[in-house]
């Protein structure tokens, strides 16, 4: 068990728009920072971090906690992990004792991990740049147009083509082989112990996780390599298999050196290779990211929609690129990103445009990248022609990327095809099939999640944002008042103590809770006449307390006042006066008392 007081200590330490800064794209908004959420997809930002609090919360799926459980939800971290990773972050010692056996192992073995591609890629370094045996790989290197700075940022090396000596420098270190082999640096020996190289006489590319921690390799094999024993010619590259820290699928190569320019620049330019990016990264493109030796998918989508919403993506221009361009098209609306593709006509790839024409003509081309949709549009119509038939065909084809997008997008879309096709929008859904879909079967009610009220959700924003004013208002108030929920009356017990917003939610066990209690941190502005105002200044804050606290007892004063008028309904002066006149008394009493609450209710606030 960690220490409640060493988790606050590091909680209090890291900052957390620091940390979402590296997997979401933020902009200031007033005291709050506000992205694409990484949990959901949207094209109107609604994610909102307030560094002050030590929170996040979306609006639009209610996603949210501290920076704990941002990295638990976006990296799979177990939470003693990311007590322990922030720690190591802002000199915060985590004991290894306060992790359980299971949870020290996995850690040790990823740490190890870790530590082992970095030691792999200083020696790729080393041999590269003062060995001898590097000569060719600096040759070749240079025959490339990769300056020297370059080899150095982005820590570019070589393996000789020799069976072991990466292994060997390894062992030197303490590295066992059957550590190597996990690491996904080496191979184990067919019915024999020990390891062999797995990268021999290539230039080495290190491939970093989104944190910058090497995580794999790709291997460029020398153009002057001899083929091999039977004559056959080695593979162009070769790429470290998955391990326990590295998954293709996951991974876009030099997103951690692409990170500040892609939202800087509002785009990212996705390619197929290597030395592509690097390229273009030495052109000043440094948006550029690639794929690690597979194609797009989901999950590398996923990672890059926080960052933009704006994708320029490189396809080949033969067959088998347009294959993928269209491939990729449902890939890229269902994650809510807008693809363009780059057509560099007769060039191979990027790195032989920018290495032949340079940057300008480069960025010429980005600015005649067209919409990937319309190009689809354009290949489908060309295959299928413009017979109503064909137009069905077209739409068939298409159906499945509009049937994914976001009820805006969908819109958009139908009416650009409505358009292009010269069919009406009605037509358009009725082919892909919108309009036909099969009411969803009734389901049982779920239970009534938990809102709070304007008056309580206004008093729990005032006592985050203004305790010092608030709290000794509140805290004089039956808390009978304020809640009947004993959960909702312990968060305002705790937050009436001084005690931080993260430390509170830490004990809240109602989701809808902790949502509403984040949207109270995350909201700072409220519209009055047209405009947007902050909700309460420091100075209004007294005056809003006590106007929502009356707000609370008219509820109650209004119940008993319909209450006692029925009393008086049933009573008749005749029978019983006396009784006649203590209800009507009461009556009286209690609509003085209404009438005293109505004017702290409408006294106007402060300037």
């Amino acid at each position: 068990m960690i220490p409640r007081e060493l988790i606050d200590t590091i909680r209090d330490r890291v900052d957390i728009a620091e940390v979402v800064g590296q997997t979401v794209s933020l902009q200031r908004k007033g005291s709050t920072l506000l992205g694409l959420c990484p949990f959901h997809n949207e094209k109107t930002p609604s994610f909102n971090v307030v560094p002050a609090k030590g929170i996040y919360h979306c609006f639009g799926c209610g996603a949210g906690g501290d920076v704990f459980q941002f990295l638990m939800q976006t990296q799979g971290m177990s939470f003693h992990e990311a007590v322990r990773d922030l720690g190591a972050r802002v000199g915060v010692a985590v004991e290894e004792r306060q992790l359980s056996p299971d949870e020290r192992a996995r850690m040790k073995a990823r740490t190890d991990l870790y530590e082992i591609c970095d030691l792999a890629a200083q020696h790729f370094e080393a041999v590269l740049r003062t060995r001898p045996e590097g000569e060719p790989a600096r040759a070749y290197l240079r025959k490339r147009g990769m300056k020297e700075e370059t080899w150095q940022r982005y820590r570019l090396g070589y393996a000789p083509p020799t069976w072991s000596d990466l292994v060997d420098h390894l062992a030197r270190q303490g590295v066992s082989p059957e550590l190597a082999v996990a690491a996904g640096v080496a191979k184990a020996r067919d019915g024999r112990e020990g390891a062999y190289d797995l990268f021999r006489g290539r230039v080495i590319i290190p491939i970093q996780d989104e944190r910058g921690r090497i995580v794999a390799f790709g291997g460029r094999h020398l153009e002057e390599m001899p083929g091999g024993p039977r004559g056959d010619a080695p593979p162009k590259y070769v790429n470290s298999p998955e391990t326990q820290i590295y998954s293709k699928s996951k991974t876009l190569y030099a997103l951690s050196h692409a990170r500040p320019a892609i939202q800087r620049r509002g785009r990212a330019i996705v390619v197929e290779g290597y030395f592509d990016v690097l390229s273009l990264h030495q052109a000043g493109f440094t948006e550029a990211i690639a794929t690690c030796g597979t194609a797009l998918t989901e999950e590398h989508l996923r990672v890059l929609r926080p960052l933009t919403t704006s994708v320029v993506a490189l396809f080949d221009s033969d067959e088998a690129g347009v294959r993928a361009a269209l491939k990729s098209l449902e890939l890229f609306y269902a994650a809510g990103i807008e693809p363009r593709r780059l057509d560099l006509g007769g060039a191979k790839d990027p790195d032989d445009f920018v290495q032949a024409r340079g940057a300008e003509a480069f960025e010429a081309r980005l600015r005649q990248s067209e919409p990937l949709f319309d190009i689809a549009l354009r290949i489908w119509r060309g295959r299928h022609g413009s017979s109503p038939d064909g137009k069905r065909q077209v739409l068939a084809e298409l159906a499945p990327v509009v049937r994914r997008v976001d009820p805006a997008t969908r819109a958009a879309l139908v009416e650009r095809l409505g358009r292009a096709l010269d069919m009406r929008d009605d037509v358009v859904n009725e082919v892909i099939g919108l309009t036909r879909a099969a009411a969803a079967p009734a389901e049982l009610a779920e239970p009534v999640a938990f809102r709070g009220s304007k008056e309580l959700n206004h008093l729990l924003w005032l006592l985050i944002h203004h305790h010092a004013r608030v709290a000794p208002l509140v805290a004089g108030v039956d808390p009978g008042l304020l809640t009947s929920r004993l959960d909702v009356a312990r968060v305002i017990a705790r937050l009436l103590s001084g005690e931080g917003l993260p430390a509170v939610l830490d004990q809240v066990e109602d989701p809808d809770l902790a949502r509403v209690l984040r949207a109270c941190a995350v909201r700072h502005r409220q519209v009055r006449d047209g405009k947007a105002e902050e909700l309460y200044t420091e100075d209004q804050a007294a005056q809003a307390t006590q106007q929502m606290l009356a707000r609370l007892q008219l509820r109650l004063l209004d119940d008993r006042i319909a209450q006692v008028q029925g009393d008086l309904e049933t009573c008749s002066f005749a029978d019983d006066g006396s009784r006649y006149r203590e209800v009507l008394v009461n009556k009286q009493d209690l609509v003085r008392q209404r009438q005293e609450l109505l004017r702290v209710v409408t006294r106007k606030p402060p300037p």
